[in-house]
C-alpha cells in the first residue's frame, strides 16, 4: 500500500514539474510577443492568450484532492492564479518560493524535537513509571506515530489515527485530541470519530460490567467493574469531574470486592493502589501497614508506603520508612521493576538528598 502511494506522489510531482516547464515556455513566448508587438498589431492579443495558457498549463496535473491534496490539487490552482494575475512575477515568485521551501524547510516532528532537547539539556528529569514493560511498549508505539502526525502524508496520518485508537493509552488519547486541530479536515474527522468510538467502547464495557454486578453481586464482578472505572479514569478521555467520579466508583467497587473476599490479597493491594491514584493516601498507608507483615507482600507494601508518603509530601515519614527498610532489608523479588524501586529507596543519596 505504501509503495502504491509513493508512486502516486512521484507521479504528482512529475506532473507538477511538467506544468511549471510548460508555463515557463508559454510565459517566455508571451513576453516575446509583447516585446515585438510593434511588428504586428495582433501580437498583443497573442501575448495575452499565451499568458492565459501559461496559467492554465497547471491544470494538466489532473487533480485528485483526496489522494494528493498538495501538489495534486491546491498548489497547481494557486500557481495558476498567481501566474494569470501577476504576469511574470507570479510564476517566478511562486517557483522560487517552492524551491527555497524544499531546500530550507524540513519536517520537524516530535522525535527530532526530543532528540535536540536531549542534547541541549544538561540534566534529565526522570519520571518512574508503574510498569516498566508497559512504559517501554507505549513509548516505542507512540513516538513514531507522533512523528507521522507532525508530517504531511495524509494517508499515513489517517492510519496513525486508527492505530492510536487501537492502542488506547492516555498518551494516544492526547495525540488524538491534538489531531482535532489538524489543518486537514479529514484527519480531524478521523480523530473525532476515534475518540467518540473509544468513549462508546468504554460505555459498553461499563454497561456490561454493571449488568454482571447486578446479576451476580460477587467479589469478582465488583472487582471487574472497579477495574473498568479505573481504566476509564486513567484513559485520558473523561473531563476532570468525570475522572474523579470514575475513580470514586473504582474505589467503592474494589472496597466491596475486598469486603466480600477478605482473604484475596490481590484485591487488597489493588485497592491500595487506587487509593493512591485517588489521593486517598491515609487509606492506602493503612492498608499497606496491615499487609507488610506478610512475607509475600512485604516488599510491595513498603514500596507502596514510600510512594504514598512521597506523593503526599510527607518526607519525614518517608525518611523514617526508608530507615526501617535499611535496618531490616526485605527479601528479594522476582519483579525487576520492584527491585529497581527498592534499590532506589535503599540508596543513601536518594533518601537524603
Amino acid at each position: 500500500m505504501s509503495y502504491l502511494r509513493s508512486r502516486v506522489i512521484l507521479a504528482g510531482r512529475l506532473w507538477f514539474a511538467a506544468a511549471f516547464l510548460l508555463a515557463y515556455l508559454f510565459e517566455i513566448s508571451a513576453f516575446w510577443f509583447y516585446v515585438n508587438r510593434s511588428e504586428a498589431p495582433y501580437f498583443i492579443y497573442v501575448a495575452v492568450c499565451v499568458h492565459i495558457l501559461a496559467g492554465l498549463s497547471f491544470f494538466i496535473t489532473r487533480p485528485k484532492p483526496r489522494s494528493l491534496p498538495g501538489v495534486g490539487y491546491y498548489y497547481p490552482r494557486l500557481m495558476g492564479l498567481f501566474t494569470i494575475f501577476m504576469p511574470g512575477i507570479g510564476l517566478l515568485g511562486t517557483s522560487m518560493t517552492l524551491m527555497f521551501s524544499r531546500l530550507f524547510m524540513t519536517s520537524h516532528g516530535l522525535a527530532k524535537e526530543y532528540k535536540e532537547r536531549a542534547f541541549e539539556s544538561g540534566a534529565l528529569d526522570v519520571d518512574l513509571p508503574d510498569d516498566i514493560n508497559a512504559f517501554l511498549y507505549e513509548e516505542l508505539d507512540i513516538h513514531p506515530i507522533a512523528d507521522i502526525l507532525a508530517g504531511d502524508d495524509l494517508g499515513m496520518k489517517r492510519g496513525a489515527v486508527k492505530l492510536l485508537r487501537r492502542i488506547g493509552s492516555a498518551e494516544a488519547v492526547s495525540l488524538l485530541r491534538k489531531s482535532l486541530s489538524d489543518e486537514n479536515a479529514e484527519v480531524r474527522f478521523y480523530a473525532h470519530t476515534a475518540l467518540a468510538r473509544m468513549e462508546e467502547d468504554y460505555s459498553q464495557l461499563l454497561d456490561k460490567a454493571e449488568m454482571r454486578t447486578k446479576k451476580y453481586d460477587s467479589a469478582q464482578s465488583h472487582a471487574e467493574l472497579g477495574a473498568v472505572y479505573r481504566n476509564y479514569a486513567n484513559s485520558g478521555l473523561p473531563e476532570i469531574n468525570i475522572q474523579e467520579h470514575s475513580m470514586k466508583m473504582a474505589c467503592q467497587n474494589w472496597k466491596i470486592a475486598c469486603e466480600m473476599s477478605p482473604d484475596n490479597t490481590d484485591y487488597i493491594m489493588r485497592l491500595a493502589e487506587i487509593y493512591i491514584e485517588s489521593h486517598k493516601f491515609a487509606e492506602a498507608v493503612e492498608i499497606y501497614k496491615g499487609t507488610r507483615n506478610n512475607p509475600a507482600l512485604e516488599l510491595e507494601s513498603r514500596l507502596g508506603i514510600c510512594r504514598a508518603y512521597f506523593e503526599m509530601g510527607n518526607f519525614i515519614a518517608l525518611f523514617h520508612e526508608v530507615d526501617t527498610m535499611r535496618s531490616k532489608p526485605v527479601s528479594e523479588s522476582s519483579d525487576p521493576f520492584k527491585k529497581v524501586l527498592y534499590n532506589f529507596w535503599m540508596s543513601g543519596d536518594s533518601a537524603y538528598e
